[in-house]
């Protein structure tokens, strides 16, 4: 993955952790990534406390270069017996490997470790997937084609 993406993955989940989010009032911030330039954060306000606030945004921007990447939650759904909260990046990143969308789940329960991620192109073809759900973890490529799978529940 490109290191810009993997730089503002990082600030998305750093900024959810420390600021949470909701459909509020919106504030911005300046947060520094590990690539030690800064980074604009705005995000709706409010509900730091929520697991999954729906409908809320959030945008992350390099001043800088304009790249940028807004971050909504859409709501909750139950896959294979999980709740799971639903949310959708789309980027304005320069990106070799052409992403342009992310679309997570990541799981209510705190103690849960399933997550699904898939990425897509800027025609919104899927690029690649990776689930980890009960413990199999599975990563497909653009044509559907299993690339890995590994069952983690096997080994405890």
């Amino acid at each position: 993955m490109n290191k810009k993406i993997a730089v503002f993955i990082m600030l998305l989940v750093l900024s959810l952790a420390v600021s949470g989010c909701s459909d509020k009032e919106t504030t911005t911030t300046t947060v520094e990534g590990e690539d030690g330039k800064e980074y604009e954060v705005t995000y709706t306000e409010g509900v730091e406390d929520e697991v999954c606030p729906v409908g809320s945004t959030m945008t992350i921007r390099d001043p800088n270069t304009g790249e940028s990447m807004v971050m909504e939650v859409l709501g909750t759904e139950v896959i294979e017996g999980i709740e799971m909260c639903h949310t959708v990046a789309e980027m304005n990143v320069d990106s070799e490997d052409g992403f342009a969308r992310m679309e997570m789940y990541t799981p209510i329960d705190e103690n849960e470790e399933s997550f699904i991620m898939t990425y897509y192109d800027e025609d919104g073809n899927v690029m690649s997937e990776m689930k980890a759900i009960n413990g199999k973890i599975t990563m497909t490529d653009e044509e559907g084609n299993v690339v890995m799978e590994m069952d983690t529940s096997e080994q405890e």
